[in-house]
C-alpha cells in the first residue's frame, strides 16, 4: 500500500519536473526567434505558468 503511494509520488514529481523543463525549452525557443530573454514562472499548486519577457 504504502509502496503504491510512494510510485504515485515520484511519477506525479517527475511529470512536474518535465513540465518545467518543456517550459524552459520553449522559452529559449521564443529566445531565439525574438531576441529577447524570456523567463518561466510556474506555480503547480496554483496551476498558473507564465513565460514572459524578462
Amino acid at each position: 500500500m504504502a509502496t503504491d503511494f510512494n510510485k504515485t509520488v515520484a511519477e506525479a514529481k517527475a511529470k512536474g519536473q518535465e513540465i518545467e523543463v518543456l517550459a524552459r525549452i520553449l522559452a529559449e525557443k521564443m529566445e531565439a526567434i525574438h531576441g529577447a530573454e524570456f523567463r518561466v514562472m510556474l506555480n503547480h499548486e496554483a496551476r498558473f505558468m507564465l513565460i514572459s519577457v524578462k
